[in-house]
């Protein structure tokens, strides 16, 4: 039984902090309507497609990409989650490119998450950084 335990436990661990997956995708949608960052701090989850993984391992051809509050322009966060929003993106746009660098969602946030795609079982990711 300890040993099952330990197995789990050192699985969580290597999940937790595993290197970022570098990817360069393309913003295929924006599912409704970002609410204004004055509310409350969020992530909101993007479709992305994958155009080629440049560091880490990813099988997915489209992945889930949550950004903290992204109405306000990459590398000018400037509370506790800056150091997970950096980059040089200032605006969002369907059918932009973008190189990312994303960990999972599930332990790098736990805050208020605005995900359209509540029918999609798909793993959802963090974006730490996002440039153009």
């Amino acid at each position: 039984m300890f040993k099952k335990f330990a197995l789990i436990l050192l699985a969580f661990v290597a999940f937790s902090f595993a290197d970022p997956i570098s990817v360069e995708a393309r913003l295929t949608e924006i599912p409704g309507k970002m609410p204004s960052n004055d509310l409350y701090s969020y992530v909101y989850v993007f479709k992305y497609k994958v155009m080629s993984v440049t560091a880490g391992k990813l099988d997915a051809k489209e992945i889930l990409v949550g950004v903290y509050n992204p109405l306000i322009a990459r590398g000018k966060v400037t509370d506790k989650m800056a150091d997970k929003s950096k980059g040089n993106v200032g605006e969002f746009k369907a059918k932009a490119k973008h190189k990312l660098k994303i960990v999972p969602l599930e332990g790098n946030w736990d805050g208020a998450v605005e995900d359209e795609y509540f029918d999609d079982e798909s793993p959802r990711y963090l974006a730490i950084e996002v440039n153009e």
